[in-house]
Parts: C-alpha cells; structure tokens; sequence
C-alpha cells in the first residue's frame, strides 16, 4: 500500500463493486482490485479505531538483513523460550510450563536458555518479548543481542524505547549539558557518574561550582557519584561533606573518606585507634574511648549506641570501622596474638565492617570463621547481616570452600548463618565438593524438619544453580519422600526445576 484513499472512495467502490468502480493505480500495489479494495479497508479501519489520520510519504526502513543462513532452534526449544518469556511482562500472560514461580527465578533461566543458544538463532516472533524483557532487564541485554541475530538489532532500531541493543546505545545519560541543568536528580547522577568515567576531576570542579545552590537531598545523592574513580583529590570536597547539616550528606561523605587510607580521615581515625588499641609483649592493649568528642561526631561516630551495648565498646567499634586495615599488619598474624575477653568480640566486629567496608579480601577471609562461630552461637541481632557483607568481600575461591564447611554442619546451622547468600555469591559451575554438600544436607531428613521454612530458600537456589544433569538425583531423593512429609512439596520442586533445566538444555544441545 503506497498511499491510502479517502473512505469515502473505499465505500463507494465496495457499494458498486470493483467491475464497476477500481480505486485509482498508485494506491496500492496490488494486481487484483478487489484484493487492492480490501487492504485499503483494512488499513483505513486501523487508522479510524486508533483515532488517528493516516499518513503518506512515510520513509520506508531497510530491509531486515537476511538470517536464514543461522539455523533455527529447534520448536520445543522455542516453545520453552516463549514459556519463559512470561517472566514479568504485562501481556504476556503466564505459563504454567515452568516450575518457578518466583520472578526472578525465571529471569534465571531465560538467562541460561539465551545462553545456550550458541550459534543459532530465536523465531523472529520471540524478538519483540526478548527486547522487550531486555528493557527492563539490564543484565540479560549481552545475552539477548547474541541469541537474536542480526535481525533483532535491526528490529531494535526501529522503536526508540529498544535503542539499548543498537551499536549506538549508550547506558549513561546524553552528554548534554541541559541534563545537568535541568534533569531530573536521577538522570543527574547518571551523567555525573558517566562524566567522572570519562574525566573524574571535570565532574568533581562541576559538582563542587553547584554545590552550596544544590539542595540537601540532591547533594547526598550527587556526592555519591564520586565513588566512581574516587581519589585523594576528592577529599577537600568530601571534608565539606562532613560539615553538611544534612546527615544523609554525612554518612555520604564518611563512606568514601574511608576508602581513601591516604587521606586526612584517615590519619585522624589511625591516630584515635592507636591511642585505644595497642599491641605489646605479644598481646592486643585495649583501651576504649572514654569519650565521644566533637571530632569524632564530625568524622561520623555516632555518639549513641544500639541498645544493650555499651558507649566505649561502641565508640571503639566505629572507630576500628573507619580505620584502614593496613594499620594492624598482616590479618593472621594480628588476629592470632589474645585479648582481653571482655573486647575480644568488639575487636572482630569492628575489623569485619571494616573489612566489607574496604572490601579487603584478606582479612574478609580471616575473619569470616570467627564470625561465624559467633553467629551460631547466638551473637548479636545484627550479626548475621555483618557476616552476610563479609561474603560479599570474599574471594570467589573462598566462598565454595565456605558454603560445604557450612552445609556439613547441617541445615540448620547453615540457615542460621546466612548460606544462601554464600550460595548466591557462588560462581558457577559449582565445583563437585559444593554439589555433595548440598545434596547430603538435603538427605538429611531431621535437618529438613529442623530447617522449616528456610529449607525452601536453599531449595529454589539449588535449583538454579546446581548441575542440570543432576536432576535425576533430585528426582530420586524427592520420589523417596513418604507422601505426609511436610518437606515434600518442596522437594519436589526442586526436582521439577532441575528437570525443567535439563529438558531445556538437553533441546538446545
């Protein structure tokens, strides 16, 4: 159809009859008139029931290149695709296909389904639902790029909302100084953080002329920018932070002054932690503060403590937080020499946040064991959360050996200290030890009553993450549960997962 006619001409014809009455040769490029009359109906209809009046001389977009020379998947492994393409789209509806009901379980294995495709290509009618899903779904954007072919690139160009996938798309905010100017705070940040990517100490001068006109909100989120390639060079403008009335532009500020142990926070933290812990004749000299003066406060020490712990033992705490591990020498060597019992625990809680502050491996690894005997024990409220960010500091070596010490102990021992997490943080494939480890924990009949409702955590995650050709094991240990077993439902979950990944792997293979 290269131009559309008048209804009115539509109707008259259709009244008469296309032996009678023909519409005129440029409308459309059809041979048959009657088939001519009948597009141009159709076209018109859309055009009326969106409201909306049709256009001609419209530029035509290039032809999709040609992809016919990748192979297809296979029709079970697209039907599994369009199955997983329910995820979270509204108008997609949802599929009772797949065992997962959880979101972002499901975002999980659409993402080892397009990773799998290898070499072959996605049925063009999944593309629109891919690109759509990959709207929203920053971390399946490579994956998706590398499933649809060429086709879905030149699909992508054609809808501004999908331009994330084309050569040109750009994830940071236009370089364009209007964003800075009148953007939302969002959209703000963004070009600040792509600015400092580009030349950190432009973004710094420009944030630094803004700052006494920004308002107390927007400076605790800008400021937060400069966490990308964040230097010494940053510290005048942070020491401004400190002195903010705003305490979320405080906090702000003392987040990134510690990570900087070069700078003058931190020879002011040193000097206060060497004045209160001191090591001589091969032990560790505790000697709190015995007060929380005005310059601690500035440096971000907050003066009252959480309930049922005591000010110094506070004050000593957030002091070890904010000092550079560097200070204590090596972390097995310090973590060796005997201190007093009564700040033992306060020592190590300090060093830990420091160290998933700092993100210092080392002592992360050091001090993960420790911890964890305390958390087991009972310990504070708060103390599984900190183990949690001390994982998140470890080595990826570390966590599988970490996670099979933990599952050997048992469910319930597991759960309390926070395996999942460790499990999440686990790369994969897991390695065969961590594969045993799950499976004999999930054995263990007693542990799994023990476990309750944590059980299902692990289950979901395991799922996901365990070999796919183990599911026939899964399916073992889940049909050897007596039916009253209040755990089998989730067991059998499990296993239903595990199938699902295995079938699904199996149609791409």
């Amino acid at each position: 159809m290269t131009r559309l006619p008048e209804w009115s001409d539509v109707l008259a014809t259709a009244l008469v009859g296309t032996q009678r009455r023909t519409l005129p040769p440029a409308v459309s490029t059809a041979d048959d008139p009657a088939e001519a009359l009948l597009d141009a109906a159709g076209a018109l209809t859309l055009y009326r029931r969106a409201g909306v009046a049709p256009r001609s001389g419209l530029e035509l977009p290039e032809p999709a290149p040609d992809d016919s020379g990748i192979p297809l998947v296979s029709w079970p492994a697209a039907a599994r695709a369009a199955d997983l393409l329910a995820v979270d789209a509204v108008g997609y509806g949802t599929s009772n296909a797949v065992p997962v009901r959880d979101a972002d379980g499901r975002l999980e294995l659409l993402a080892e389904w397009l990773g799998a495709v290898h070499g072959r290509r996605v049925p063009g009618e999944l593309l629109p639902a891919l690109l759509e899903i990959g709207r929203r779904h920053r971390a399946l954007r490579p994956l998706i790029a590398a499933a649809g072919g060429p086709r879905i690139a030149w699909l992508a160009a054609q809808r501004p909302d999908w331009s994330y996938l084309g050569a040109a798309a750009v994830d940071a905010p236009a370089d364009d100084p209007a964003v800075w100017e009148l953007g939302a705070i969002g959209r703000r940040v963004g070009y600040l953080t792509a600015l400092r990517r580009r030349d950190p100490v432009k973004a710094r001068d420009l944030l630094a002329a803004a700052w006494q006109a920004e308002t107390p909100e927007d400076r605790a989120a800008l400021l937060g920018a400069l966490a990308t390639g964040l230097t010494t060079g940053d510290e005048p403008l942070l020491e401004t932070g400190l002195d903010d009335r705003r305490k979320e532009v405080r906090v702000a500020a003392v987040e990134l002054l510690a990570l900087l142990p070069d700078s003058a926070y931190a020879q002011r933290m040193t000097e206060r932690s060497a004045a209160c812990v001191r090591v001589s004749g091969g032990r560790i000299l505790i000697n709190p503060p015995t007060t929380c003066d005005k310059g601690m406060r500035r440096d971000g020490i907050a003066p009252r403590p959480p309930a049922g712990v005591g000010e110094r033992a506070w004050w000593l705490e957030e002091l070890l937080t904010r000092t550079p591990l560097r200070v204590w020498g090596e972390p097995e060597e310090f973590l060796r020499l005997p201190v007093t019992d009564e700040w033992a625990a306060v020592v190590r809680r300090g060093l830990a946040r420091a160290a998933a502050a700092q993100r210092e491996p080392r002592w992360a690894t050091a001090l993960t064991e420790q911890l964890t005997e305390e958390v087991a024990a009972g310990g504070r409220p708060d103390d599984r959360l900190l183990l949690e960010a001390l994982y998140d500091a470890l080595p990826s070596e570390a966590l599988s050996t970490i996670a099979v010490e933990v599952l050997r102990r048992g469910l319930v021992g597991a759960a309390a200290v926070g395996v999942e997490h460790v499990l999440e943080l686990c790369p994969r494939p897991w390695p065969s030890a961590l594969v045993e480890a799950v499976f004999a924990a999930l054995d263990d009949l007693g542990g799994r009553r023990s476990a309750g409702w944590r059980l299902a955590g692990l289950c979901e995650l395991a799922a996901l993450r365990l070999p796919a050709d183990t599911a026939g094991r899964a399916t073992a240990l889940a049909t050897g549960l007596p039916s009253d077993d209040p755990m089998s439902s989730i067991v059998g979950r499990f296993a239903d997962t595990l199938r699902f990944r295995h079938d699904m792997l199996e149609e791409l293979a």
